[in-house]
């Protein structure tokens, strides 16, 4: 009788413990691309790119030409092969930066004078980030950047 109830006990637990396994082996949200842009190593914005959200624009500045912008961007979790940054007034290109797809190398990074030098070839300054990989070869658009000429306006 003994060992009946231990062997009850022991089917139970053993069910719990596959059922507690299966029901956390799954997110409560799901994966998917996300990005990530920095000044200097801080935050600006981060987005889910399978949840709905305005275009980010942020300002650069003369104030701002010693600073690095820094993207991370993550395919469902891994880091993107033959990843480019590319910078666009309209639909023309004006300059695109390619990135290694070595492992350590997560974020890509650009100086911001090499951003501000756009300044005054664009009547409008404003410009726009598009990032593109193997993974995403149709590229994505990231965010907008004005190029301020007012120092009030840029990003710390």
């Amino acid at each position: 009788m003994q060992t009946r109830k231990q062997t009850r006990l022991a089917v139970g637990l053993l069910a719990m413990a596959i059922l507690s396994v299966t029901l956390f082996s799954f997110s409560l949200r799901p994966g998917g691309d996300h990005f990530e842009v920095y000044i200097n190593k801080k935050l600006v914005f981060q987005q889910i790119v399978s949840q709905p959200s305005s275009l980010k624009n942020f300002s650069l500045d003369e104030s701002n030409k010693s600073d690095r912008v820094e993207v991370f961007y993550s395919h469902c979790g891994k880091i993107g092969s033959k990843r480019t940054i590319t910078i666009k007034d309209g639909k023309n290109t004006v300059k695109q930066w390619r990135f290694s797809d070595v492992g350590s190398h997560k974020f890509m990074s650009i100086g911001a004078k090499d951003i501000l030098a756009f300044q005054n070839k664009n009547a409008d300054r404003t410009i726009n980030l598009y990032y593109s990989s193997e993974e995403l070869p149709e590229g994505r658009l990231l965010a907008s950047i004005t190029l301020s000429t007012d120092s009030k306006n840029a990003m710390p």
